[in-house]
C-alpha cells in the first residue's frame, strides 16, 4: 500500500510532546469509528484543526500535526474487499452477543449535539474490534486461513460522510473526511509540523505557540 500524508488533531502540549519524538498513544475507547487505534485525517489539515477546536475537547491551545504513514496491510472500506470483511464480522459479532445474551451495543448521537451523525459508533468499534481480534485467533489456530486474511491489519481506511448537507438536496456534507485508524505504530514513518506558509494561506492560528493571532 502507499505513503499518505495524514493529520492529527490535538492540543499543543501533545503537538510538542509529538514533534520532540513522543510517540503516539492509542485511542481505546468504546465508541471509536474504526477500533483501537491512531486516528488521523488524510489529507485535510482543516478537518483535523476543527476536530481538535469542538467544543466537548476542551483544548485551551488546539493544534495539529502531520505525519508520513504507510498503509501497509490495509483494511480499506473503501473497497469491496474490505467492506466484505466487517460485513462478516458483523455476523461473527452478533453470534457472539447472542450466544453470551449480551446487549447488542447501538451507535448513538452524543449527549451534547444530536447531528444526526451517531458520531458515538459502539457498535461499530465493537463489530472493528471484534474483526481484529477474530482474524489474530484465526491465523494463530491456521496460519494458512483465508477466512479474515493472510496477516493481521496494520491500518484502517474509511469514508465518512459527517456534518450538514452543503445545499438542500445534496448529495454531499460538510465534514466528510477519509479517516485513518494506525493500529501498528511502526507504519507511521515519520511527524512534522504544519508549514507556516501552508497554516497562513489555510488562514489557521498558530498552532506550536499559546500565540493565537495570525
Amino acid at each position: 500500500m502507499p505513503l499518505v500524508l495524514a493529520y492529527h488533531g490535538c492540543d499543543l502540549k501533545t503537538a510538542q510532546e509529538l514533534l520532540g519524538g513522543s510517540p503516539f498513544l492509542p485511542s481505546k475507547k468504546d465508541y471509536d469509528w474504526l477500533g483501537a487505534g491512531i486516528y488521523f485525517w488524510e489529507n485535510d489539515v482543516v478537518r483535523a484543526y476543527q476536530w481538535a477546536t469542538e467544543a466537548r475537547r476542551s483544548f485551551e491551545h488546539p493544534s495539529v500535526v502531520g505525519a508520513v504513514i504507510e498503509l501497509g496491510n490495509c483494511l480499506d472500506l473503501t473497497t469491496q474487499s474490505g467492506i466484505d470483511a466487517v460485513r462478516l464480522a458483523y455476523k461473527v459479532f452478533i453470534g457472539m452477543v447472542s450466544m453470551l445474551g449480551d446487549t447488542l451495543p447501538e451507535n448513538v448521537d452524543p449527549v451534547r449535539g444530536a447531528s444526526g451523525d451517531k458520531a458515538m459508533r459502539r457498535l461499530d468499534c465493537a463489530v472493528m474490534n471484534c474483526l481484529f481480534e477474530t482474524q489474530q485467533t484465526v491465523q494463530d489456530l491456521d496460519p494458512v486461513s483465508q477466512q479474515f486474511g493472510t496477516h493481521p491489519y496494520t491500518t484502517v481506511r474509511a469514508l465518512f460522510p459527517e456534518g450538514t448537507k452543503l445545499y438542500p438536496g445534496a448529495g454531499f456534507w460538510d465534514k466528510t473526511h477519509i479517516q485513518i485508524c494506525v493500529r501498528e505504530p511502526e507504519q507511521i514513518l515519520g511527524v512534522f509540523r504544519i508549514p507556516e506558509w501552508q497554516r497562513i494561506e489555510l488562514e489557521l492560528p498558530s498552532l506550536y505557540s499559546a500565540d493565537s493571532e495570525l
